[in-house]
């Protein structure tokens, strides 16, 4: 057990008050998030059970989906959720703005958000670049310029370490665009992943705010944001 472990645990007893009713969590993989024994949580993912254990070989167990769907794809009703969980997730969408709307569009009235983005300066993505909020509102409304090979090649380079010169690179490359493979196309700092739920209030007028928003730490290397959206009963956050 880590020394962060107490500490983890006390902080999902706080966060598991706001995740009542019925919900979905994304990408559980191999630990369901803690939830109230009387909520209802169905299971997302983009894989379906057979190809999530061939994938994530290093567990010994994989949750399997409800659902298979991708996140920013979900076929849900609007209104139809009480809660969302996503933990590691938005870093690995396409377009993680126009995902966040739609989940707020799924949510009913006091629904929360539970985000998990780890922040890049505790994990691999270290010498990454930050994705800027001027790249993804770029990318937002011009989709068809999406870049994707790029995507893949920043992360070779500076994951991986293998630059262009280096004969692993293509091969790389080539694995990670033919197996349609999820990277962290995009990677932040919890400043950053604050600039995007602004931006989603203040811009786009989402009525949501945060309940909770931790900072990466020593023993959390993600930032952590709880999201309520306006209009649910105050017996909610009690």
């Amino acid at each position: 057990m880590g020394k962060g472990a107490p500490l983890r645990w006390l902080e999902n007893r706080w966060l598991r008050r706001f995740l009542r009713g019925q919900g979905v969590e994304i990408g559980a993989l191999w630990r369901r998030f803690p939830v109230p024994k009387d909520a209802r949580v169905w299971y997302v993912d983009r894989l379906d059970p057979r190809a999530l254990e061939q994938t994530f070989t290093a567990y010994e167990k994989v949750v399997p989906p409800d659902l298979v769907a991708e996140a920013d794809a979900l076929p849900l009703a609007s209104g139809s959720l009480d809660f969302l969980i996503a933990g590691h997730v938005l870093e690995h969408l396409f377009f993680p703005l126009r995902t966040l709307r739609a989940w707020y569009e799924m949510l009913a009235p006091g629904g929360a958000l539970l985000l998990r983005v780890p922040d890049k300066r505790f994990t691999f993505d270290v010498r990454r670049a930050r994705t800027p909020l001027a790249h993804l509102l770029e990318e937002e409304e011009r989709p068809e310029r999406y870049d994707r090979e790029a995507h893949y090649a920043d992360f070779v380079e500076h994951v991986r370490g293998w630059p262009r010169s280096d004969p692993r690179y293509d091969a790389e490359m080539k694995r990670l665009m033919g197996e349609d493979h999820r990277v962290h196309f995009h990677v932040w700092t919890d400043e950053d992943v604050r600039e995007l739920i602004e931006f989603t209030q203040q811009s786009w007028r989402l009525a949501w705010e945060p309940k909770v928003f931790w900072r990466a730490h020593f023993y959390r290397k993600e930032c952590i944001v709880l999201l309520q959206k306006s209009g649910g009963p105050e017996s909610r956050t009690a």
